[in-house]
């Protein structure tokens, strides 16, 4: 028996459900298919990420899906960075029944026929060591991103909290040096104001140039 006629005749639940995302309208200023029909369009990540992956494949990691595709042997025509564009032979508008043609492209981890040469086993084991070790560093960049833009918006609130700090701080002494007579409440701090040092935030040292989405 050869290859093809191991092959399923019913397209894989992947392929289907990529195909009606691009079936639905209301997905076409996220995900679309091009003007030639075939090939596809991401056109906003963040939003495909967090709206509809979750939605018809139960998780939010771009990296997966773009593995996915991968597996069947599709290949980004085009990427802008914003936009990312891939193209199927048999994955084509209105053509659903070409679905059963897309087929998984075999495992690296697994030949079929066995190696001509014990070169040839080292060549596929570190060609299968490599593709893993290519996955872990996207995982762990997708990670250090969001970890990086968290990081980010807690240190704007600090600033934000410290610089208020500093506004009430100016507003009460400058209240003390102007009214004539010290309120009762005041008077313990008017007195110790040449005593006491008060502690200033140390200035957040925020880079211009520096950028966690580049």
């Amino acid at each position: 028996m050869n290859t093809s006629q191991k092959h399923s005749s019913k397209p894989n639940k992947f392929l289907l459900r990529l195909f009606n995302i691009l079936s639905e309208p209301k997905y076409s200023h996220i995900i679309s298919w091009t003007d030639s029909g075939t090939s596809f369009a991401i056109k906003k990540i963040p939003e495909f990420t967090i709206s509809i992956l979750p939605l018809y494949f139960k998780h939010k990691n771009f990296s997966s899906f773009v593995r996915q595709l991968n597996m069947y042997n599709f290949h980004k025509e085009r990427d802008t960075g914003e936009i990312q564009v891939y193209v199927h032979p048999c994955f084509i508008k209105g053509e659903k029944d070409k679905l059963a043609n897309v087929h998984r492209k075999t495992s690296d981890l697994y030949v079929e026929s066995k190696p001509a040469s014990t070169l040839e086993k080292k060549y596929n084991t570190i060609r299968s060591k490599q593709k893993i070790l290519s996955e872990k560093i996207c995982m762990l960049e997708q990670n250090y991103q969001e970890v990086a833009i968290y990081n980010q918006s807690l240190l704007y609130q600090i600033f934000q909290s410290r610089e208020r700090e500093q506004k009430i701080e100016q507003l009460l002494l400058m209240f003390i040096e102007q009214v004539k007579e010290v309120p009762p409440f005041l008077e313990p701090f008017y007195k110790k104001k040449t005593e006491f040092e008060i502690i200033r935030p140390i200035p957040i040292p925020f880079h211009h140039q520096f950028n966690i989405l580049q």
